[in-house]
């Protein structure tokens, strides 16, 4: 293993603000988010709204993060919206009128709807007129790790690609991922990128380099669910060139974010 890569940036796509009822987090607060990623290398945060997750409404959620982040370049706000929700048009509409928003966040299994091409389409059709892209988070916690009470499965991902094949002209990311359901997606689909967070393998950028490509492999911390400095080694440490460390560290985040046109 060679010595730590220098990254001249960090695009982080997979970020989180605020506080987890079941956990005590740190780096909860912008400012505190902020400072950590900063101090690690990262110029750009996609942050979403952890209240969201469980609130029966997300728009407070999303309304308070868009004034958060107000006159801030370093976040870009990421928006939930809930499928299960008759109202659920009017986050792609607040999104659309902020004008910073570049992804819009499912969370299916937390909102208890079914992901199918029937559900998907309403929202495909908005997003797509207005450049947006669409993260699904195939889970926030280890099973293993849950509230005993709180029992969420995660997302089937054979079930994920087939509906999101569909939609080849959309663009979307997956959330989360472990690594045994790449090859469903990796080998399968041309418009779906995931975020590398909580994938482990002793040298996970050589190793997908070598299975698959790193053109749709982003960086994404998962901070603060995740220790930060945890997901930079990944990038850090490992045998690839710089070339493609700087691919996944912030090129393909920067090449999709482009698509947005934002």
């Amino acid at each position: 293993m060679t010595m730590g890569k220098i990254l001249p940036k960090v695009i982080d796509v997979a970020a989180w603000t605020g506080n987890w009822p079941f956990l005590k987090l740190r780096y909860t607060e912008l400012p505190a988010l902020k400072a950590k990623l900063q101090s690690l290398g990262v110029q750009q945060a996609l942050v979403a709204p952890i209240e969201a997750i469980l609130e029966q409404d997300p728009m407070r959620a999303n309304r308070d993060l868009l004034e958060a982040t107000l006159g801030d370049a370093f976040f870009s706000p990421v928006l939930v919206v809930d499928l299960s929700y008759a109202n659920w048009a009017e986050v792609v509409e607040l999104a659309v009128q902020d004008g910073r928003v570049r992804i819009l966040k499912l969370l299916p299994n937390y909102h208890m709807y079914d992901v199918s091409e029937a559900v998907l389409e309403p929202l495909v059709k908005l997003t797509q007129q207005h450049r947006l892209l669409i993260s699904l988070q195939m889970r926030v916690e280890d099973k293993r790790g849950m509230y005993p009470l709180l029992d969420v499965d995660d997302l089937d991902i054979v079930r994920v690609v087939k509906v999101l094949s569909y939609f080849p002209e959309q663009l979307f990311v997956i959330s989360n991922p472990v690594i045994a359901e790449l090859a469903q997606v990796l080998n399968s689909v041309d418009n779906v990128h995931v975020e590398l967070a909580g994938l482990e393998h002793v040298d996970i950028i050589e190793h997908l380099k070598e299975l698959y490509t790193l053109d749709r492999i982003l960086f994404g911390s998962h901070a603060p669910f995740f220790i930060p400095e945890s997901v930079l080694a990944k990038l850090k440490y490992t045998d690839a060139s710089q070339a493609d460390v700087e691919q996944v560290a912030y090129g393909n985040a920067e090449r999709l974010l482009e698509w947005c046109g934002k």
